[in-house]
């Protein structure tokens, strides 16, 4: 297919994408009332960015198992629809307290309610419940599939059946031209191995990295995607640092294990330099041992929360605008939305390329082999 086509397809598909985000942020928010209007703002961008225990889809809410563990005890399973539905005491089943998406056991009093401050905030009595409870009966483990652990489970199950059918079709056209799936993966796997893990690890040791490096980028890539789709209840998956978090330890674990002793000895006894500069460069390389993943794990965290932050900001000056203004603010807001749902598209995989890179750069410090006699010779 001619480039100057193809260039097009993906800009047409890009804005298609675009409206149908667009469409579908505000089909919930569009109908309701005047009032209404006026009160989206920061509750709802932080409902939308934050993880939960249900997915809400517009006014579709779609149930999600709430799965808890008591030592002891055993599971307590139920829908999450029960959350709303909490008694004249504001308990559920009895003993939980849901408020602002946290799920805690209630610290009762001698009467059995629900312990308050003086302004009746059910937040207060669920920390004292942290605190009253610890090493006891009601300290529970979360299990639940939340909104977040749903979009890893979507992602998990595309990028498997993706890829699979990909296999499959290198099994059945062995030696013939990609086609169809094949066309779309192999120039992003080739792109990933020539110019991103092959010159950072280097030729000889970055086959055994491949499989790791490819699962991350992609599975960052299908998440930021999938976050741009809001009729998909909204995903944020990377930019929940406890995730992104996950994929930095990950990086910092393997390279650590797979760290030769020239990448320990410049750590711990960097040669060549006097023994009192030696100390300060222990240092040095320890702190950047552990600030090297914190970045990885902030920058991905940081950039795609901060995309869907300004999305919403725009989609509630949208809303704000119409009902002073009139819908031609509006119209020009949601514009600017679909410029900017564009523009995060390639946010998207800029960010897990650059995971992928710094990832990779990581790794090729572990195994580099280093001539300590020709740098001493130099």
């Amino acid at each position: 297919m001619n480039v100057a086509v193809m260039r097009w397809m993906y800009i047409l598909i890009a804005l298609i994408f675009s409206l149908i985000s667009v469409r579908s942020y505000a089909s919930g928010p569009a109908h309701d009332s005047h009032e209404e209007k006026e009160e989206f703002g920061t509750a709802e961008i932080l409902h939308h960015i934050s993880d939960d225990f249900g997915l809400h889809i517009g006014p579709i809410s779609i149930p999600l198992p709430v799965m808890l563990y008591f030592p002891g005890q055993g599971w307590d399973v139920f829908s999450s629809t029960e959350l709303h539905h909490a008694d004249e005491q504001g308990l559920i089943h009895g003993k939980y307290l849901y408020h602002h998406g946290k799920l805690t056991v209630a610290a009762l009093d001698a009467q059995g309610h629900p312990m308050v401050d003086e302004h009746g905030h059910p937040e207060i009595a669920a920390q004292e419940a942290r605190l009253i409870n610890i090493g006891g009966k009601d300290v529970f483990y979360n299990f639940s599939i939340t909104k977040n652990v749903f979009g890893m489970l979507l992602s998990v199950l595309l990028l498997f059946f993706i890829f699979r059918a990909s296999a499959q079709a290198y099994a059945r056209r062995e030696g013939m031209a990609p086609k169809g799936l094949q066309s779309l993966l192999e120039p992003l796997i080739l792109f990933v191995r020539d110019d991103v893990v092959k010159p950072s690890i280097g030729e000889k040791h970055y086959r055994r990295f491949m499989p790791l490096m490819l699962t991350i980028f992609f599975f960052i890539w299908i998440n930021n995607l999938l976050g741009l789709i809001p009729f998909l209840g909204g995903l944020n998956v990377t930019g929940n640092i406890a995730v992104t978090f996950a994929l930095a330890a990950v990086v910092l674990v393997v390279q650590l294990a797979v760290a030769n002793k020239n990448f320990w000895g410049h750590i711990f006894w960097f040669p060549g330099v006097p023994v009192p500069v030696k100390l300060l460069l222990l240092v040095i390389e320890l702190v950047g041992l552990l600030t090297k993943p914190f970045s990885l794990m902030i920058r991905l965290f940081a950039n795609i929360s901060a995309g869907h932050i300004i999305i919403m900001s725009i989609i509630g000056i949208t809303f704000a605008f119409q009902s002073v203004v009139g819908h031609t603010v509006g119209v020009v807001t949601s514009l600017f939305t679909v410029v900017m749902l564009i523009l995060e598209l390639l946010v998207a995989a800029i960010q897990a390329y650059i995971f992928t890179l710094l990832g990779s750069l990581m790794l090729g410090a572990a195994v580099e082999e280093h001539d300590h006699g020709h740098e001493h010779a130099h």
